[in-house]
């Protein structure tokens, strides 16, 4: 802001272009907050099938080579991985969609500066200082890798929060049974169990 506000004391002729800027601008983030969002909720939830696989591999690493299904698991692991690296490469994708945009705007920002106030000040319009010029023209070029830090930041601020969105979702599933019932307490009453011995009558097995 302060960038800005100094170019536009030096260069009033500035604001003539900012406007569309500005609106071309916020277009864009909101865009990128929008999908970049959902691709960040996508990307967790792909995420987390491929620690739990990772989990269930090493545990269960005997079992897996003992009935022979190693190939099995390696192609259920390339497909989950290929399902978050999908996720994964659209959300950098769209980084760098908002990243080309906000070098056009800071390009364009540049360049217009820099016509407007040679022809200002060759009609006599405006009266331009060569300092000051160089002054508000090294802000601007300052402020094309600030634009790009603040947008990124005020994304990543709302790609955080879906990992809040998935606590919450997890924190209000409905919860199990309780460890302690009202009808225990009437099946103790009744005296179960009167024994402790099980008991298997006219029971069969065999192997296939």
């Amino acid at each position: 802001l302060g960038a800005i506000t100094t170019c536009i004391i030096v260069l009033p002729f500035i604001l003539i272009i900012l406007p569309p800027l500005l609106w071309y601008f916020l277009r864009s983030r909101n865009i990128f907050v929008t999908t970049s969002r959902e691709l960040k909720r996508l990307e967790g939830t792909a995420r987390s099938p491929i620690y739990a696989m990772l989990n269930e591999s090493l545990n269960g690493i005997a079992t897996i080579r003992a009935n022979d299904v190693v190939d099995y698991f390696q192609e259920k692991f390339v497909y989950l991985q290929n399902f978050h690296s999908r996720a994964f490469f659209a959300f950098i994708a769209g980084s760098r969609w908002v990243g080309f945009r906000m070098d056009t705007i800071m390009f364009i920002n540049i360049t217009a500066a820099c016509y407007l106030a040679v022809l200002f000040n060759q009609q006599g319009w405006f009266k331009v200082d060569g300092v000051v010029l160089g002054l508000s023209l090294t802000f601007l070029i300052q402020l094309s890798g600030l634009f790009q830090w603040c947008i990124r930041l005020s994304a990543e601020v709302v790609n955080a929060f879906v990992s809040v969105e998935r606590v919450v979702e997890y924190s209000n599933l409905p919860p199990e049974a309780a460890l302690v019932r009202e009808c225990d307490s009437k099946e103790l009453m009744l005296g179960w169990p009167k024994s402790g011995k099980i008991e298997v009558l006219n029971v069969s097995a065999r192997y296939r």
